[in-house]
């Protein structure tokens, strides 16, 4: 009989299995776990895991970029005792040190962490909190970094009066002649950063980068392609991933 959340064994072990288990352990209560593939870590199942797994990464990529212990404790709500136990903890398993590459951002894909390594290279690297405030707004989805053919994009800055963002012809060519000599040394780049939506791609981050992949002659390269529904990201996989290769 079953009292209270103890259930006899005579209930639910075959007689056999019953004789054995006597021999064992006859009136010892016992726990009986689960077959191990069906016990699910803490915070999988509610998304709790996944949760603070990113928003540790960003708070040791922040801190790592010099912003303070209380003003991450303001950000985040969290005790300034808190906020150091995070970014002084150097577990290799729990900490992933950020580059702005696309090896970098190759790693924090694998790792379930690709938008965390955007909104890092987007605050401290390119010091655009504009575009990245604008990614947060709603949820999206990413992809990449995929090695794509650079004649899918067109430029979104530049020196040319039809670009949505415009600059000084001269700033621009010393910014395009820098990115080509890192192109010359092989220097590890940054990823474009490229939306898909209505059927097309708009090139959000990197046109210098672009310009001097164009001038040098690349006809491929690593981008992340973000998308602000699951019905565009669905179509972007389903026309464009199946002859591309997810690497670096």
């Amino acid at each position: 009989m079953q009292n209270g959340n103890y259930v006899n064994a005579e209930q639910v072990l075959p007689p056999q299995l019953l004789e054995q288990v006597r021999q064992y352990a006859a009136g010892k209560l016992l726990y009986v776990p689960r077959p191990q593939e069906t016990i699910r870590p803490w915070g999988e199942g509610t998304g709790q895991r996944s949760y603070y797994q990113k928003r540790n990464q960003m708070l040791r990529n922040k801190y790592a970029y010099g912003v303070g212990i209380s003003q991450l404790a303001r950000e985040y709500y969290l005790s300034q005792e808190t906020v150091k136990k995070i970014v002084y903890n150097r577990k290799a398993k729990e900490n992933l040190p950020f580059y702005p590459h696309a090896v970098s951002a190759e790693q924090y894909s694998q790792a379930g962490l690709l938008e965390e390594w955007i909104h890092t290279y987007l605050l401290f690297e390119r010091r655009n909190r504009e575009f990245s405030e604008g990614l947060r707004r709603q949820p999206r989805q990413y992809t990449g970094p995929v090695a794509m053919p650079l004649s899918l994009f067109t430029r979104s800055s530049g020196p040319e009066e039809h670009m949505k963002w415009r600059v000084h012809p001269i700033v621009w060519e010393e910014n395009v002649a820098v990115r080509q000599r890192c192109i010359r040394r092989q220097e590890l780049l940054p990823p474009l950063i490229v939306n898909y939506g209505e059927g097309g791609f708009e090139l959000n981050c990197g046109s210098p980068l672009y310009e001097a992949l164009i001038r040098e002659g690349i006809p491929y390269f690593p981008v992340i392609v973000w998308c602000s529904s699951e019905t565009e990201q669905e179509e972007f996989a389903k026309k464009y991933l199946p002859s591309m290769v997810i690497s670096v």
